[in-house]
Order: structure tokens, then sequence, then C-alpha cells
């Protein structure tokens, strides 16, 4: 026997209402879903990175962590799930405490290149390699936890055959169908900003990390590139990471000047370039004059800052009433997966009338062989402003990883005058957040007390 049940009006009323107030939430969860999270993520980013205090079982001391945090006046930390298998679950017992002194978390992961079979024995744990996964379980533990506002993996650039745009977008989707607040950031390197990686990347990210800048000029080319103000550093001769190149290939920035009556010539401009790195042999940063090379430097060692550079010209100039002056950056050995960026400014000559200085690059003429890139001529353009990409300024917080990035002395002093300058530019509106990268949060650190000092006279500033 078929058994009828009969619903009173009123309740009929109530489930229909009930059934449009769960389409309309839905359909503005989906909206929301498709849209980056507000700028108030990044109202006053002040972060610090991993370098968690550790008990001597292994696990994460989340009170002595939370206590440190609170005096060194930051208002995010990013958790590494790397260092040991329990750190997911530290993460949960962290996030309750965070919150009770006003600390937003963001989780930190590592890509395949830092995971096994490729590198050590040790994966993000629980989920490994399985970044749509994290992405959900973020999400999930984000909805429970607001404090929890968005997700990092580090290494983006390096992995971009695995983490394309598609793959990306997806891991998007399902975070965002849980919590549509929850941002996502790679981690890039400032030779990685280029425009291709923005054109590739914008609409599938929420912001960029951007580690190891070293010096204000990079905040501020970062700042142009993520902003759609410029394509091309202004002044700057290039090649791209992840591309082969042929030898002999080669970019040039040519101008023309006017030989004054004189029995010296000379030349001086400021140059630098970003790699610091032993390989040698490859790249090679050249000054011509009617196709001779005056003078010549290969890409590898040094540190990347600007140096004053004076050549003598006298030889190839002399008897004549013009010449041709050109920056060349050539490869006399192919590369494969090999990118360096040469930066020049401050060009000035000695009985020689330039055509254009470097401060008008965009009148200089460019001839090219091969990928690479320059900021001159037409290059040298600007953007369309078409989106604005928030960045974070990370800078290394430890004697040891600064030593790694920019030399001795990895003094507390020069540290603290790295974060100073990233500060800086934050205060300036060139980027939305500063982070210290392994900042020593053990009592006898000497770098703590420097960055807590320049984190409390930041938040005092902007009371």
């Amino acid at each position: 026997m078929q058994m009828r049940t009969c619903l009173r009006p009123a309740t009929i009323v109530l489930a229909l209402l009930g059934a449009v107030l769960l389409q309309t939430a839905a359909q503005e969860s989906s909206e929301r879903a498709v849209h980056p999270p507000g700028q108030e993520l990044f109202r006053q980013h002040l972060a610090d990175y991993n370098s968690a205090l550790r008990r001597a079982d292994g696990r994460v001391d989340v009170d002595a962590m939370v206590t440190r945090l609170k005096e060194l006046s930051v208002t995010t930390y990013y958790w590494l799930v790397w260092h040991a298998a329990t750190d997911w679950d530290d993460l949960k017992l962290f996030l309750p405490k965070a919150t009770e002194v006003g600390i937003e978390v963001w989780v930190y992961l590592v890509p395949p290149s830092e995971s096994p079979p490729r590198y050590g024995s040790q994966y993000s744990e629980p989920f490994r390699l399985d970044y749509s996964r994290w992405a959900e379980e973020i999400a999930r533990l984000s909805f429970s936890h607001p404090n929890l506002t968005a997700w990092v993996i580090d290494d983006f650039y390096a992995n971009r055959e695995f983490f394309t745009p598609a793959y990306l977008r997806e891991c998007q989707r399902r975070s965002k169908a849980i919590n549509p607040r929850l941002a996502f950031l790679p981690l890039m390197y400032f030779d990685e900003m280029r425009a291709k990686f923005v054109e590739d990347y914008h609409e599938v990210i929420d912001g960029v990390v951007v580690a190891y800048l070293q010096d204000r000029d990079e905040i501020e080319w970062t700042w142009a590139i993520l902003n759609d103000a410029a394509v091309v550093p202004p002044g700057k001769l290039g090649y791209p990471w992840g591309l082969p190149s042929q030898a002999g290939d080669f970019v040039m920035a040519l101008q023309s000047a006017k030989v004054l009556p004189a029995n010296r010539y000379v030349l001086h401009f400021r140059e630098r370039d970003d790699f610091t790195g032993e390989t040698d042999g490859y790249h090679f940063k050249q000054l011509l004059v009617d196709g001779v090379v005056v003078w010549e430097e290969d890409v590898a060692g040094g540190q990347a800052t600007w140096r004053k550079i004076t050549v003598d010209v006298t030889l190839q100039v002399r008897g004549k009433s013009s010449v041709t002056l050109a920056f060349r950056l050539l490869d006399k050995k192919a590369v494969s997966n090999f990118g360096v960026r040469w930066h020049l400014d401050g060009l000035r000559a000695e009985n020689l009338q330039l055509a254009v200085d470097l401060a008008e690059p965009q009148n200089w003429e460019v001839e090219r062989q091969g990928a690479f890139d320059a900021g001159f001529s037409s290059s040298a353009k600007m953007g369309q402003r078409r989106f604005h990409i928030p960045f974070i300024s990370m800078t290394a917080g430890s004697e040891g990883e600064f030593r790694l990035r920019h030399g001795d002395p990895a003094t507390p002093e020069r540290i603290a005058e790295w974060l100073r300058m990233s500060l800086q530019a934050y205060k300036d509106g060139k980027c939305d957040g500063v982070i210290t990268y392994c900042l020593d949060k053990r009592p006898e650190s000497r770098t703590f007390s420097p960055a807590q000092k320049l984190f409390r006279e930041f938040r005092r500033d902007k009371r």
C-alpha cells in the first residue's frame, strides 16, 4: 500500500523558501569564487617564515612560537609544512592560539623539485604532491579557522611544467568552491619576474611572494611588471630561464656618438647583473665601439650590486668624426636553462657627444639573435595597466641565508638594512607586504631584535 505524505501549506512555503535561499547562496559563492580576495588581505602584511621553534621530540613548540611572533610584532606567519611529518597536525594546534594574539597564518608547501624522488626524502605531508587535494584541505581548514587566509608554493616557476595555468586554475576552483576568500600566491625570484609569467598566470593567482630583491630598483621593477606598468625593465638586456640558446646568439643596444676634438676619449657607465653563481663561459657582457669589443666580462661570480666602469676608448675613436657605441650580451656557448639580467645606467662620455643617454632607452636601436630580451627601443614601452597583482617582498632574516643571497658581511646591521629597504617600499606603495625569511627566533638570536625594532616602528608609524 502506497503511503501519502500530506504537507501543510506553511511547510511547503518554508521548504520553497529554503530552496531559494540555498540556491542564492550557491550562486553568490560561485560568483565570489571567480574573484580574488579583497585588498584587506594585504592591509598590513608584516610576516615571518620558517625557522619554527621545536621541542626535543621534533614537534613545533606552538606556545613558544606564538609568544615569539607576538614579540616580533608581525601580523602573519607562513607555516612551512615540510620539516616533520607532524607539521600539518601542529598547524591545527597553532591556528587557534595564533587567533588569540591576532596573527594570520599562510600555509607554505614545497614543490616537486624539493620532494622525492628529485630531492631528499621529505614531502609536504600528508598530501604530498597532490596540490589540488592540498587546495581543498587548506580551504576546509581555513573555513574552521578564519585566520588561515592564504597558501603558498615554493620555487613555483622552476616547477612551471607541473604547475601549468590549467592545473593551477583547477586547484583554485576547488579551493574557492569551499572558501572563496582563501588566496593563493606562488613564491618567485626577481629574475623570474618577466612579462611572460604575468601574462600566463595573472588570472589564476591572487598575488606573488618575491624573494631576495637586491635593492630598491628591483622592487620598483617588480612592481611595474606586476602592475602592467612596464613590459621589460628599461635599460636592461637579458636572457630568460628555461629557454635554450645557440652559441653566437646575442642582444645589442646601439647608438651613435659624435667625436669632438680631443686627445683622450673615455666612457663611464654603471652596470650590474643578477647572476652570482660560478657557472662561467656562457653569457658575456660587452661594450663595443664600431664593432670592436673594448670591454668584456663574464656574468659569472661577483655580487648583484652596481659597479662603476671606466673604459678608455681613445684608440678606437681617434681620427673619426663619429662612432657607434653598443652594449651587447653575447652567448659564447649555448645554454639550456640559464637566465640573466644585465642592467645599465649612468652612461657618460668624455669628448664624445652622445645622441641619447641611458635615461632614454626607448631611443636606442636594438639588434638581436635568439630569445634575448631588451629594455631598449620599442621594447622599453609602458604597459597597459590591465591588472594589479599584489606582491610581498621576502628578505633573508638569518646570517647564513643572507650570506648566500648577498655575500659578506652578513651582519645583523646589514640584514636589518635590507628589511628596512623593503619596509620603506611598502610605505611608498611599491609592494604590498614584507616577510623575513628564516629569521632566527631563538633567545640568543642576534638578528631578532633589529627586525623586531623595525617591525614595531613600522606599525607605530602606520597608526
